[in-house]
């Protein structure tokens, strides 16, 4: 997987396209904190994450941002707006030093009419997200917060979580993990340290460690 080309999708054009996606894709690091792309901006890239983390932020009442997905190595942001040359609705900033992909959004819309499997290709991971997305909404409206912490923090785990003294570790604050479940820093911070204090987990300022997953499971499931 040279650039972009080698994604899901990209991989069935022909080998003279692939060549040309490869030759306008820029490949750019972008160190923590800083923005891909800003809420507003014309959509004028594909993107896609080569290392790191990318959080898609969303401008919220009182200057609050919240995270509204989080990109893993190997995944699409920014795509469909840029296919349907429409502004980008929410913010793209590094989590974590990161190297993320730039096609050109003229090319990816060029490629896409062409090719109906790249397109849906595309659109299938967006939908997958999408579902995701639904998913949690309806958690916010039917379980309680410690519920809905758990089972975020779990996908978390198995999206970006990686190896740290023998446990996986999830890079992530308090405050976006409250805004990912929609309750409040404070109602995070409490379950967190009540967690902390009963060994299911293990926290410093902006990380997460699952000591006991089965237990964060149960209590996913509503079990405890």
């Amino acid at each position: 997987m040279a650039t972009i080309e080698g994604l899901k999708g990209f991989r069935t054009l022909g080998a003279a396209e692939r060549a040309a996606v490869a030759a306008v894709t820029r490949e750019l690091r972008v160190p923590k904190g800083s923005t891909v792309f800003r809420e507003g901006q014309s959509a004028d890239a594909l993107w896609a994450v080569k290392e790191g983390i990318i959080h898609i932020i969303k401008s919220a009442s009182e200057g609050r941002e919240i995270v509204l997905e989080v990109i893993a190595p190997g995944e699409l942001f920014g795509a469909v707006v840029a296919l349907e040359d429409r502004p980008y609705p929410a913010a793209a900033v590094a989590a974590e030093p990161s190297v993320v992909w730039r096609l050109p959004a003229p090319l990816a819309r060029d490629l896409c009419q062409k090719h109906p499997t790249l397109r849906a290709a595309i659109l299938a991971q967006v939908t997958a997200r999408l579902r995701s997305a639904h998913e949690q909404l309806r958690s916010v409206a039917l379980e309680p917060v410690a519920q809905r912490l758990a089972r975020t923090l779990l996908k978390l785990a198995d999206k970006i979580g990686h190896e740290k003294q023998g446990v996986t570790v999830v890079s992530i604050t308090r405050r976006e993990l409250a805004d990912m479940v929609g309750t409040t820093v404070e109602t995070a911070i409490r379950v967190t340290r009540q967690w902390e204090r009963t060994g299911i987990v293990r926290s410093s300022r902006h990380e997460l460690g699952l000591i006991d997953p089965g237990a964060l499971g149960r209590v996913a499931q509503g079990e405890q």
